[in-house]
C-alpha cells in the first residue's frame, strides 16, 4: 500500500468514525428523552433474567408471570430502600440546610475572620511585599463586604417596592408559573413509569426472542463476535462497578466513623454525619475528584475560623482515607480498565459539551467499553499495547512449545 492510499485509508476510516459520533449524539439528543422508558425497562430485563430463569427452573412458575414476579419485587425492594434513605437523607439534608444558613447569616463574622487571618498572614512577610497586599487585601474585603450589604439591601428594597405603590405581579407569577409547570409534568411522569414497568415486565419475559432477534440481523461470523463482545463487557464492567462500589462502601464508612469520632470528641458539633458521607463516598468516586474536593477546603476554613482541633481531625481523615484507597484499589480495580487522566479530562469536556451533564460520565464510560473491545481484538480502533503484550505473550509461548516438541 502506498503513502497516498494509506493518507486516503486514514481519512475515510476519521470521516466514517466521525460521522458515527454525529448520528449518535443526535439520535441521543432527541430520541433519549422519549425512549428513556423504553431504555429503562430493557436494562431492568437484562439485570433480571438470572433470577427469572432461577425462578423458572426452581418452581413450577411459568415465565411470563415469573418476569411479572421479578420486575415487581425488585421495583418493589427498590422503592423501600428508597424511601427509608430518603426519610434519612432528608432529615441529614434538614439538618445541613440549617448549618447553611446560619453559617451564611453570620457572612459578615466569617469575612472578618478570614481578612484578620490573611493580614495576620501577610504581616510577616517582607515590608514592601506586606504592604502591597495589605493595601489589595483591604480593597478586596471592601468590596466583599458592599458586595453582601448591596445584596441585602436589594433584596429588602424589592420585597419594600413590592409591597408598596409600585406593586408588580411579576415576582409572585413567575415562581407561580414554575410551580404549575412542574404539576402539569405529574401526569406524563406517571404514564412513563407505567409504561416502564409494563414494557420491563415484558422484555423480561421475551428477553431470549429479542437476543435471538438483534443476532439474526448480523452476518453469521458476526454473531459470535457480538455474543463476545456482550460477555466481556458486562464482565468487565461488572467487576469495575463491584469493586468501585465497594471503595465507596469503605469511603463512606471511614468517614462517618472519622466523623462520629469527632464528634463524640466535641470538636464536630452537627448531626449530618451519614450524608456528609455519602457526599464524600459518592464526590470519591467521581472522574478527576477525589475525597480531597471536600476534606481539604474543608480543612482550610476550619484553620481559618480557629478551630484547631477540628482542622487537625479532618487532615488527620483526609490522610487515612487517601492511603486505604492508594492500598485497597490497585487490588480491587485491574489497572487495563482505567483510563489516563489526560483522556478521561477530555472525555468528560467533549462529552459536556456534544451531550449535556450526563456526557460527563457517559463518555469515559464509552470510551472504557471501546477500549476493553480493542484490547480484546474484538474491534481494531486504536493499536492496543495490552493486545500486543498478550499476542507476544503467546507467541513466545507457541515457540517454547514448538521446541520442547522438536526435543
Amino acid at each position: 500500500m502506498t503513502d497516498v492510499e494509506k493518507r486516503r485509508k486514514f481519512l475515510i476510516n476519521t470521516a466514517y468514525y466521525l460521522v458515527i459520533v454525529f448520528l449518535a449524539v443526535q439520535i441521543y439528543k432527541y430520541t433519549m428523552g422519549i425512549a428513556f422508558p423504553l431504555f429503562f425497562a430493557f436494562c431492568l430485563a437484562v439485570i433480571l433474567q438470572r433470577p427469572r430463569n432461577f425462578i423458572v427452573r426452581k418452581t413450577f412458575i411459568k415465565k411470563g408471570f415469573a418476569s411479572v414476579l421479578c420486575v415487581l419485587l425488585f421495583l418493589g425492594i427498590f422503592a423501600a430502600i428508597f424511601v427509608l434513605i430518603g426519610i434519612r437523607v432528608f432529615e441529614e439534608l434538614r439538618d445541613f440546610g440549617t448549618y447553611l444558613f446560619t453559617l451564611f447569616s453570620n457572612a459578615d463574622e466569617l469575612i472578618n475572620t478570614v481578612e484578620d487571618f490573611l493580614l495576620s498572614f501577610v504581616g510577616r512577610l517582607p515590608d514592601f511585599i506586606s504592604k502591597a497586599a495589605t493595601d489589595g487585601l483591604n480593597t478586596l474585603f471592601t468590596q466583599l463586604r458592599s458586595a453582601v450589604e448591596g445584596t441585602d439591601t436589594t433584596l429588602t428594597d424589592s420585597i419594600a417596592d413590592g409591597l408598596g405603590n409600585n406593586f408588580s405581579v411579576s415576582w409572585i407569577t413567575t415562581p407561580l408559573s414554575g410551580v404549575i409547570s412542574t404539576v402539569s409534568q405529574i401526569p406524563s411522569a406517571i404514564i412513563s413509569i407505567v409504561i416502564s414497568i409494563v414494557a420491563a415486565c415484558f422484555m423480561t419475559a421475551e428477553y431470549d426472542y429479542m437476543v435471538s432477534f438483534i443476532k439474526l440481523q448480523f452476518p453469521p461470523e458476526k454473531r459470535k463476535d457480538l455474543s463476545r463482545a456482550k460477555r466481556v463487557v458486562s464482565r468487565s464492567l461488572g467487576k469495575m462497578g463491584k469493586a468501585y462500589l465497594l471503595i465507596m462502601i469503605i469511603t463512606f464508612i471511614e468517614v462517618f466513623t472519622g466523623l462520629s469520632i469527632l464528634r463524640l470528641a466535641g470538636l464536630f458539633e452537627n448531626s449530618y454525619i451519614a450524608i456528609l458521607a455519602v457526599i464524600i463516598a459518592i464526590v470519591d468516586i467521581a472522574p478527576m475528584l477525589g475525597t480531597g474536593t471536600i476534606l481539604l477546603p474543608w480543612t482550610v476554613f476550619e484553620f481559618i475560623s480557629g478551630d484547631y482541633g477540628m482542622a487537625i481531625g479532618l487532615l488527620i481523615l483526609y490522610a487515612v482515607i487517601t492511603v486505604i484507597r492508594q492500598i485497597i484499589e490497585p487490588k480491587l480495580v485491574a489497572g487495563q480498565l482505567g483510563l489516563s487522566p489526560v483522556i478521561t479530562i477530555s472525555a468528560m469536556y467533549l462529552g459536556l459539551k456534544l451531550i449535556g451533564f450526563w456526557g460527563i460520565f457517559i463518555a469515559p464510560l464509552i470510551i472504557i467499553i471501546l477500549k476493553i473491545l480493542t484490547d480484546e481484538g474484538i474491534i481494531h480502533l486504536w493499536k492496543s499495547p495490552v493486545l500486543a503484550a498478550r499476542e507476544k505473550e503467546e507467541k513466545e509461548k507457541a515457540e517454547k512449545e514448538e521446541k520442547g516438541k522438536k526435543r
